[in-house]
């Protein structure tokens, strides 16, 4: 008993002459954009990086100016 797949043309995906280019004649689908919906604030870090950053600027301030 032979596979059900026998009569079909073997499919390689590295040979690219095996596709097809588009049908023309077909209507083009409407493509609906993509709304990006953020799942957290990221403008604002937390407020415990917001002191860190600060009191390192002026660590570094401090060391500068001596």
């Amino acid at each position: 008993m032979g596979s059900l797949l026998d009569d079909w043309p073997s499919y390689d995906p590295h040979n690219f002459s095996q596709l097809r280019p588009a049908d023309s004649s077909a209507q083009p689908s409407k493509l609906t954009p993509v709304t990006y919906r953020p799942t957290h604030n990221k403008t604002l870090p937390p407020p415990d990086q917001v002191n860190v950053a600060f009191d390192t600027v002026e660590y570094v301030a401090s060391l500068l100016s001596m």
